[in-house]
């Protein structure tokens, strides 16, 4: 099934889920990591400002987008990194249908229109709207995107992801992150809705071995990367990556300097033909090469990036195991669109909290399942 087909087969879709304008609830602060109605409140912080990270119903049809009631979510201004406030839904999806979640948000202490050069690493305040499904009962990989509102606007983000795991339930949340320089921020968010639609069973050509051209770097000389692969680094260059060479063995390294700041960032990708609706199998290896046994382990981006919906998908932040041995990580991805997709790594300055990181990838696969 094409990207137009299936577009049109969604929108005629019912909702999966009831109550998605929170109308029902009560007024008020939600409750901890509880479910109200359905819906599933977690606060992730230390102990100082867990009573500051605040999911409020409030009943207002002027700030409400539709109906009378919204939530309002709040972090305060010494909020930092991985720290969060999250609502969301834990659903069992079925492996013959593609969801698509959507919400509106809106962040209240915006300017009404966003500045002409703002971007996630231009420094414009901002807030940053996390949109995600996690699977396997919120343990496995992830779908989604996270966003940054330059504006008091309301705004309406959508993504759409398969079934992983029919056995387990899937997580559908809504998360106000921290900005990468903190400002007691709140956001609005209403008409937080699922749908689904069933796919009819296509029989794809698959392709044997992995769509990954030169996964293990043996066409690469030490030095600069070349096609099919490519590196960048953005908001400055404290990243830097490059193929090395050990022991007869190409890989690809990324060394990050101390202190780098939270605007920074450095990728190396390359772009991947996939079928619609097939189950496929990613891998690569990574290394601690600056191993510390008192340190935490650093977090590397992970996944798949699908360009024309603007979402990721797969273990998105991985946190790296506490050895300096080589280490496969793996996820399934199975497209809810064919045609280009973007396999990635990653490392960013914001989460990694200043420490120097060194980190190398090598053996990159993406194998159809049989």
């Amino acid at each position: 099934m094409g990207y137009g087909l299936l577009a049109i087969a969604l929108a005629s879709t019912k909702g999966v889920w009831s109550d998605p304008g929170f109308e029902r609830l009560s007024p008020g602060p939600l409750a901890g990591t509880s479910a109200a109605e359905g819906w599933e409140v977690q606060r992730q912080g230390r102990e100082s400002i867990l009573p500051r990270l605040s999911v409020v119903c409030l009943r207002d049809a002027l700030f409400a987008h539709s109906g009378k009631q919204c939530l309002l979510l709040s972090i305060p201004r010494d909020t930092v990194g991985f720290e969060f406030v999250t609502v969301g839904r834990r659903v069992q999806l079925r492996p013959d249908s593609v969801y698509e979640a959507s919400v509106w948000v809106r962040w209240t202490g915006g300017p009404k229109s966003a500045p002409a050069s703002a971007s996630p690493v231009s420094g414009h305040p901002s807030a940053i709207v996390s949109f995600w499904a996690r699977h396997r009962d919120a343990k496995g990989e992830f779908a989604g995107r996270d966003e940054w509102l330059f504006d008091d606007r309301w705004k309406r983000l959508s993504f759409r992801f398969p079934c992983l795991d029919p056995t387990r339930p899937t997580l559908v949340y809504v998360s106000l992150l921290p900005n990468q320089k903190p400002i007691d921020t709140t956001v609005l968010v209403d008409d937080f809705e699922l749908n689904a639609h069933t796919v009819p069973t296509a029989v794809p050509q698959v392709v044997s071995g992995s769509v990954v051209a030169d996964g293990r770097f043996h066409r690469q000389k030490p030095g600069t990367v070349v096609a099919p692969w490519s590196f960048a680094a953005t908001g400055g260059d404290s990243i830097r990556g490059g193929i090395l060479e050990a022991q007869g063995e190409r890989f690809f390294a990324m060394r990050m300097n101390k202190s780098t700041t939270n605007y920074e960032s450095a990728q190396l990708w390359q772009m991947l033909d996939l079928q619609e609706g097939i189950r496929y199998e990613v891998s690569c290896r990574m290394r601690w090469d600056n191993y510390e046994p008192d340190t935490p382990p650093p977090i590397v981006n992970y996944g798949i990036w699908h360009e024309g919906s603007r979402t990721w998908y797969g273990p998105v932040d991985q946190t790296l195991e506490r050895t300096d041995e080589w280490r496969t990580y793996r996820f399934t991805h199975i497209p809810p669109f064919g045609g280009r997709w973007k396999l990635y790594v990653q490392l960013n300055g914001w989460g990694n909290f200043g420490k120097a990181v060194a980190v190398s990838f090598d053996d990159f696969n993406c194998v159809a399942a049989h």
